[in-house]
């Protein structure tokens, strides 16, 4: 009986061990599976079959998809010595200024512009003085004046 016992507690063991290696091996083809998917996804859209989406919008889709816009905006002080003394801040961090009568700033869209003029004890007067064209906002002339405080330009709006 203690044969019998022991005959079954072996049959146990090794469906279980069975068990094991079938799951082992359907987990490494699902991980095989994702890696050859998020490679074609990643070596080209194309690849993939067309869905609703890419043929309604066509290739201008899958090209935007790759592609963020960027501009330039070109600050001026109403008094060219105060350009170096503000601070400008882009989503909160601080943008180096490298010229002291002008002050270009690379922006991406919803970028955040802030202006800071807490050290500075006089009113200045900060100008957008060019933009590139994709820059729908701040546009071209607008003036911020401002007196030991930190301006909110706004969120850059680009095309």
């Amino acid at each position: 009986m203690c044969s019998r016992m022991d005959k079954k507690q072996q049959q146990y063991i090794k469906m279980w061990d069975n068990m094991g290696i079938r799951i082992n091996k359907t987990l490494k083809f699902f991980l095989f599976l994702t890696i050859v998917t998020q490679l074609i996804i990643v070596l080209d859209l194309r690849l993939l079959p067309i869905n609703t989406t890419i043929k309604l919008e066509g290739d201008a889709f899958v090209e935007s998809y790759y592609y963020e816009s960027k501009g330039t905006i070109k600050l001026i002080a109403e008094n060219l010595y105060d350009i170096f003394q503000v601070n400008i801040y882009i989503n909160g961090e601080v943008y180096e200024n490298t010229n002291n009568e002008y002050i270009i700033l690379n922006v991406r869209n919803n970028d955040v512009i802030e202006i800071d003029s807490r050290k500075v004890n006089k009113k200045i007067s900060i100008i957008v003085d060019d933009t590139t064209e994709n820059v729908v906002f701040p546009t071209k002339g607008m003036r911020y004046d401002i007196e030991r405080d930190m301006l909110n330009i706004g969120r850059v709006k680009l095309r």
